[in-house]
């Protein structure tokens, strides 16, 4: 691994350039709403249909800054339920890679699963309180077509910034620059934690960096 590190370290170097000018992570970090509606729509996806789906919530929801989970979850019962919402509202019918269901259905459910537990997650700061409580993180990767990428980037959005979403643009530049027909999803965490602290940056900033260089768009 500290072989890898060491390699990993100069691709960025060459490739990414002085972390100072990489930007800003993704953050809504009083929109819990935001940071589901982002996570859910960036599962293999462009980065400009995201930004209209956050365009047209926004332009219904002069509140959508600072909306929670209940507000987002109620927003699609209002419409119709969440099917409604996805044509109707954010004009986007795309599914949850792997599955036949609406992105809006698996967030409703997600947001819903939050919402009940017992220690309840309805808002961006209760979930960074809750990014390490089991009961938290299964209520949300258990939905059909989220999973543990879908958490992580959750818990990115809403300002968690040891996470990383290790997606298949990340790995695939870890695995080329490092020569690694495989690397698992331990193994590019690992990678990334580690690289990050050698720079000095949050992990969700590496991620975001690798993602966009591997992308023209950026998430």
């Amino acid at each position: 691994m500290t072989d890898d590190l060491d390699v990993l370290l100069r691709a960025l170097a060459d490739d990414l350039g002085d972390p100072t000018g990489w930007g800003a992570p993704v953050e809504f970090g009083d929109s819990l709403a935001l940071c589901a509606l982002n996570s859910a729509y960036s599962l293999r996806a462009t980065s400009v249909s995201v930004q209209r789906v956050l365009a047209r919530y926004r332009a219904v929801r002069p509140s959508a800054e600072t909306d929670s989970g209940p507000d987002l979850v109620k927003a699609m019962d209002d419409a119709g339920g969440p099917e409604a919402f996805a044509r109707d509202v954010l004009r986007n019918t795309t599914v949850l890679p792997g599955t036949s269901r609406l992105r809006t259905v698996g967030i409703h459910e997600g947001l819903s699963r939050l919402a009940a537990l017992a220690s309840p997650v309805r808002t961006a700061e209760q979930l960074r309180a809750a990014a390490k409580d089991p009961a938290a993180s299964q209520a949300w990767q258990s939905v059909l077509g989220l999973g543990q990428l879908a958490w992580s980037y959750l818990l990115m959005n809403a300002g968690v910034g040891t996470e990383t979403k290790p997606d298949v643009m990340v790995t695939r530049y870890l695995s080329r620059r490092l020569g690694a027909a495989h690397l698992s999803r331990e193994q590019t965490h690992e990678l990334l934690t580690k690289a990050a602290a050698s720079l000095g940056v949050e992990p969700r900033a590496l991620d975001r960096a690798i993602w966009q260089y591997e992308s023209p768009s950026s998430r």
